[in-house]
């Protein structure tokens, strides 16, 4: 077999056709790659954000726990008390209502846990008074009123990221 000039030109023109198809492909598939490690990283760090405002709403419903036993800050638990009795239009969860027949209204609290780009919603609300019995043997229930509070902590991060968490509570007073 006798190879010509022409064929060779011919090979050559076909050999640079597919190293650029190939080229084409590579280009396409780095792309695409490039893409997926973006939205992958982008997910990431909104995980990131939410388990950060997880953990702030849970860093504020532990420093408002603290924030009540000491006495001289128990106030707003009383005016928790005082407040109006929850209605449909404050409370729809109607099951809520005929659980908790003296439930009350949300009051605000001020935050207590502070961070760059962090706002915190807080609310405090009375459940009703509860049996101190129910608590086990060995106190002297006759003592003590039992009041049981709801409080919600709302972490906002500065993009959007949100942590809603909510902790009951049960206050032993003595009478």
């Amino acid at each position: 077999m006798k190879i010509t000039q022409h064929s060779l030109e011919q090979q050559q023109g076909a050999t640079l056709l597919v190293a650029l198809i190939f080229l084409v492909v590579l280009t396409v598939a780095g792309i695409t790659a490039a893409r997926f490690a973006t939205n992958e990283e982008r997910m990431a760090s909104s995980n990131q954000f939410r388990n950060t405002a997880f953990q702030l709403a849970q860093t504020e419903i532990r420093s408002q726990m603290a924030f009540f036993g000491n006495q001289a800050n128990r106030g707003q638990l009383q005016t928790a008390i005082d407040l109006t009795k929850a209605n449909a239009a404050a409370e729809p969860n109607a099951t809520l209502r005929q659980r908790f027949p003296d439930l009350r209204v949300f009051t605000n609290l001020t935050a207590l846990t502070t961070a760059p780009g962090l706002t915190q919603a807080n609310q405090l609300r009375s459940m009703g008074k509860l049996d101190c019995a129910a608590y086990g043997e060995g106190y002297s229930f006759d003592a003590y009123t039992c009041q049981q509070y709801e409080l919600k902590a709302r972490s906002t991060i500065a993009d959007s990221a949100y942590s809603d968490q909510t902790q009951g509570f049960v206050f032993f007073n003595l009478k």
